[in-house]
């Protein structure tokens, strides 16, 4: 069987990476907690937050604009604080162009390269 033809599939090679630096200050962190209906703001980054960088990273930048969203996995090893400078990466671990399906390591570190987590994603990106 013959692979689909995309053409901004093509554009893509494995080891390619994208990041976004980003801090959550207090003001975040608060507007979190109302949104959350927390009692009391959390002590660090939530981590859907964080998550979301990886959300941005791969409906944006890569793969970017079409992407469709499988699955993602992540553990966290430590915890986000607020006001901390926060660098979100992934990068392309395989491509499988029979299918459109993009694998992705993400991860997410602090100041001094503090591991923050760690996984994977999978996408579907038939552009």
């Amino acid at each position: 069987m013959n692979a689909p033809t995309f053409s901004r599939f093509k554009q893509l090679a494995e080891q390619q990476s994208a990041h976004i630096k980003r801090s959550f200050t207090d003001a975040d962190l608060e507007q979190w907690r109302q949104l959350a209906e927390m009692d009391q703001s959390p002590e660090s980054v939530p981590e859907p937050l964080i998550a979301g960088l990886f959300s941005y990273l791969l409906g944006m930048e890569l793969p970017g604009k079409g992407t469709n969203y499988l699955k993602q996995s992540m553990t966290f090893l430590q915890p986000a604080l607020a006001n901390e400078a926060l660098t979100a990466t992934v990068r392309i671990s395989r491509l499988r162009p029979d299918k459109a399906l993009v694998n992705l390591e993400t991860t997410c570190t602090g100041e001094q390269d503090r591991l923050i987590c760690r996984g994977e994603a999978l996408v579907l990106f038939q552009c």
